[in-house]
């Protein structure tokens, strides 16, 4: 039995049971996490004439694509093992992603959760804003860059105490409804979505840094930013989610 037969016997079965959910899994050996949606209604309709008129791949389909995209230009991203869908009466009714598990990794809105005095805090926020800058450069907007949509690992220090930490990484995750330009929304909404959360998640100190740093990045790649206007950016984005979302600032 091959990687892909071995998928599609996974995705059958869950599609038997149903609801959407996503956990971890092994195929064919490999420790990986798999995603499924049931698709019903009006979405199974939207995505039908979606593909249908624009051509348009199921969202664990781009995904797969995307995350390929992110890890062939250098970005941290799990590696996609398999991804499809089942249509019935010219209508998707089920979709899913297979990707390679990443060790001893935890989302970043669980390591913010862990609070200020946190081992390592500030080299994963600098990790992510250098990070998030050059997928910036490249052209690519996430846009739905929320905390619990990264994950965070560190490197073990070579010879060193067991558990030592060594340089942060962040991994980018759930990358399906972005791509590369052109985007109906721009970095600046990434960056809201990420410090939607304010005080919650960033001290002020903090946040100044990440657009300092994030700035940095921008202008090491020939696509500099002016922290000033981007900060005013970020804040209307960042206020136009709230309203959306209904959620206090």
């Amino acid at each position: 039995m091959d990687e892909a037969e071995a998928a599609g016997r996974i995705a059958l079965e869950a599609w038997k049971r149903g609801p959407r959910h996503g956990r971890f899994v092994e195929l064919l050996g490999t420790h990986a996490y798999f995603k499924q949606s049931v698709l019903a209604g009006r979405a199974s309709l939207r995505y039908a004439l979606k593909s249908g008129i624009l051509r348009a791949r199921l969202p664990r389909l781009r995904e797969f694509d995307n995350l390929g995209w992110l890890r062939a230009h250098g970005l941290h991203a799990p590696e996609p093992l398999a991804a499809g869908a089942l249509w019935r009466a010219g209508l998707p009714r089920f979709q899913f992603l297979f990707t390679r598990a990443v060790a001893g990794a935890e989302t970043l809105e669980e390591f913010l959760a862990g609070g200020a005095q946190r081992e390592g805090r500030a080299k994963v926020l600098d990790e992510l804003a250098r990070e998030t800058a050059r997928m910036h450069a490249l052209g690519f907007v996430h846009h739905d860059l929320f905390p619990r949509n990264l994950l965070v690992a560190f490197r073990q220090v070579s010879g060193g105490p067991r558990g030592s930490q060594g340089s942060a990484r962040v991994w980018f995750l759930d990358c399906w409804a972005g791509g590369t330009s052109p985007q109906m929304r721009g970095p600046a909404y990434d960056l809201a979505c990420l410090t939607l959360r304010g005080r919650e998640t960033l001290a002020p100190e903090e946040l100044g840094r990440f657009l300092e740093v994030y700035a940095a990045g921008r202008t090491a790649r020939g696509r500099p930013v002016e922290i000033g206007k981007l900060s005013q950016k970020v804040g209307r984005e960042r206020a136009r989610l709230a309203r959306r979302l209904s959620i206090p600032l």
